[in-house]
């Protein structure tokens, strides 16, 4: 099987196995027909940073294969650890979905085994395998039967949530608080942060903002800074550069939106650091990759489009 490899990349065979070389790093020995080596070809690797962009694909495709191993093994926590970590570099990536919803199966979260492998399958169609299709089904709708009621509500509003549905999501996410139970208490800002996001779905920002607040009183996390400070954009009541500094752990599609605000907002320096970790992360040329590009060159300047050292 021929490929269209950079001309930076050394392969060996062996056995009828291929592997891939770059400087120090170099992936295992894999099979000719495996995934990896066309999201490597020269049509799909940025040509401004090559090197780069090569090593991080080898680097992610170790891990990958890392967590095959631990599913293996039967170490399903820590894979989907590493699983996150692939699938922050791409969310898409249809082998990491594929093994997260391995893994998810493996520590007995159905459903949420069942929504990685349709995302998976969404991915790459090679990804489809109908007799564990069949399996997760079933699975699935045995662990939903199972759920006390409070989860109940909250899976409903997430599927209606999913479809679109955002006031049918609203009325089961608020009934999972009408019900008291130490359960509730541990997911509470989870379950704050759902409703609030569904308010700002419905351009509804004050109530976004109401309940992003309780999430972060309930618990401090990341998605809530985050979600605070782009509604105190949109509501331009101030305070939006300062929540949104505090948000760090986000997906890059998040990270991107941060960025646009802060330089919005005249925050270049805090925009320049939110591009230049996307930039380091991400080299597929994508509408994620233009776009921080062009914000990056946007904090580098100045309200008068002077250069600033950068």
């Amino acid at each position: 099987m021929m490929y269209n490899f950079p001309r930076e990349v050394e392969c060996e065979s062996s056995d009828g196995m291929m592997k891939v070389s770059l400087g120090d790093v170099s992936t295992r020995f894999l099979k000719p027909d495996d995934g990896f080596f066309k999201r490597i070809e020269s049509p799909h690797i940025n040509s401004d940073f090559e090197v780069e962009h090569l090593t991080l694909e080898i680097k992610i495709k170790n891990l990958l294969d890392e967590a095959a191993d631990l599913i293996q093994a039967e170490r399903f926590s820590r894979a989907i650890e590493i699983l996150d970590d692939v699938l922050f570099y791409d969310s898409e990536y249809a082998e990491a979905l594929r093994l997260k919803s391995r893994a998810l199966y493996g520590e007995k979260h159905y459903v949420k085994a069942l929504r990685y492998y349709k995302r998976a399958v969404c991915s790459s169609h090679d990804m489809a395998d109908e007799n564990y299709q069949k399996c997760l089904l079933k699975k699935s709708d045995e662990e939903i039967a199972s759920f006390p009621m409070i989860k109940r509500n909250i899976y409903a509003g997430d599927e209606c949530f999913a479809d679109g549905e955002y006031q049918k999501a609203l009325i089961n996410y608020k009934k999972s608080l009408l019900i008291p139970s130490q359960a509730r208490e541990k997911i509470l800002f989870k379950l704050y942060n759902k409703i609030a996001t569904t308010h700002y779905k419905l351009n509804e920002f004050e109530d976004a903002l109401m309940y992003f607040n309780g999430s972060l009183n309930s618990l401090n996390n990341d998605y809530a800074w985050y979600g605070k400070g782009i509604c105190e954009y949109e509501m331009n009541v101030g305070g939006a550069c300062e929540s949104l500094s505090h948000s760090v752990k986000l997906t890059k599609s998040q990270l991107l939106k941060k960025g646009n605000v802060l330089n919005e907002l005249g925050c270049y320096a805090r925009a320049l650091e939110t591009f230049d970790y996307i930039l380091e992360n991400h080299f597929k040329e994508d509408k994620i990759y233009s776009e921080a590009v062009k914000g990056r060159k946007l904090a580098c300047s100045d309200e008068k489009n002077e250069f600033i050292l950068c």
